[in-house]
């Protein structure tokens, strides 16, 4: 029996009904609960995978040619370059006395400052060369 890779992640939903999504909003107005809006996602989501409510095949309005990557590989080129600053859009709801402990590579330690979004602190070296950061909740 194969065991998960280590650095896999794995999970359920415990509470489907836990709405941990909070002041949801579009064009800067908080969203109507019966607003429909048109999804983009690939195959596999349209297709059921991951089982999202209401996203599925039978829900499928336009199908392009195109795979995601394309589309992406396409912009990039176009544009001739792009820039993945994060814009500290969201941020986690608040559990006191909580943190999440995670390993990344050593140079992340020169990248910590420009995280807005939630605070990262170094929290000792982890195994094989990687560091061990947590952010607190």
């Amino acid at each position: 029996m194969s065991q998960p890779p280590k650095y896999g992640v794995k999970g359920e939903v415990l509470n489907a009904h836990s709405n941990r999504i909070k002041d949801l909003m579009f064009d800067n107005k908080p969203i109507d609960p019966a607003a429909k809006f048109v999804v983009a996602s690939n195959n596999y989501r349209a297709g059921g995978g991951g089982n999202f409510p209401e996203i599925n095949e039978s829900k499928v309005i336009f199908e392009a040619p195109d795979t995601n990557r394309d589309v992406i590989v396409r912009y990039i080129v176009d544009q001739g370059t792009i820039n993945p600053s994060a814009d500290a859009n969201w941020s986690f709801a608040s559990l006191p006395n909580t943190s999440v402990l995670f390993e990344t590579g050593p140079k992340a330690k020169d990248f910590i400052g420009d995280v807005k979004a939630v605070k990262i602190e170094p929290a000792g070296e982890g195994e094989g060369g990687f560091a061990k950061y947590r952010i607190t909740l």
